[in-house]
């Protein structure tokens, strides 16, 4: 068994009445990739926003490359600085040019000087396919641009994992293969993952492991063939039956 780079137990998360988690366990290995899929509402972004402390959880233990990040002493900067989140919408700085959004936060944080922060960029754009939009301003860029920088800037801070929360969902069709071509790239290179989508497409060829969520509990789990071909659950089923065109 690889080491566990994410390990959650009996997660629980209330908004006020609405009980949106219901002691969820769930584990991440080194290098693996997870992807999250279910109906809305079934607390997939609320999972994926507690594994970096932007939710709070209620009550359950959240600990990520051996942080106990639930933990209330934590320093939560710190733990954040090793995992990068790419978000549904871009949440660029458009007063910054692309590559002065990328580098921001390094230098902030002294990951790194200006040189160094400008080399990464430039690398990180060519990794995103948009190596002569460095000096860019983003509201030049499409959607699946401005997603791809996104990317980009969140792998500037080296994290040892990235989420994903729906990384394609406000995009328009023709974008989104660029974005998960990108995200296929990372997997390939061995990138910790954990992904919320509704692109089961990418979810069968990439995945190591699929999570059904639903009503804030994770129904099923296992491998793409597993779930997509065999899935045991009912729920499972009828919600694949409903997204994927039989």
């Amino acid at each position: 068994m690889k080491p566990l780079k994410v390990d959650v137990s009996d997660l629980n998360k209330s908004f006020g009445d609405n009980h949106v988690l219901k002691g969820i366990d769930f584990k991440v290995a080194n290098n693996e990739v997870v992807v999250l899929i279910g109906p809305s509402g079934s607390g997939k972004s609320t999972l994926l926003r507690c594994l970096n402390r932007l939710e709070e959880p209620t009550s359950g233990k959240v600990v990520i490359d051996g942080n106990d990040i639930s933990d209330k002493s934590t320093d939560i900067d710190k733990a954040r600085q090793n995992i990068g989140m790419v978000f549904q919408h871009f949440n660029l700085f458009n007063n910054l040019t692309v590559g002065e959004n990328i580098e921001l936060a390094p230098t902030e944080l002294g990951k790194d000087n200006k040189e160094e922060a400008r080399a990464l960029a430039k690398k990180l754009l060519q990794t995103v396919g948009l190596e002569d939009k460095y000096e860019a301003m983003p509201q030049s860029l499409s959607g699946g641009q401005k997603q791809r920088v996104a990317i980009a800037r969140a792998l500037a801070m080296k994290p040892d994992i990235m989420l994903f929360d729906e990384p394609t969902s406000a995009l328009d069709p023709e974008m989104v293969g660029d974005v998960l071509a990108v995200m296929k790239d990372l997997a390939k290179d061995g990138m910790t993952m954990v992904v919320v989508t509704h692109e089961m497409g990418f979810a069968k060829e990439v995945a190591d492991r699929v999570v059904f969520m639903a009503d804030g509990k994770v129904m099923e789990e296992g491998s793409p063939d597993a779930i997509f071909d065999n899935p045991q659950n009912e729920r499972t089923k009828s919600f694949l039956e409903k997204v994927i065109n039989v």
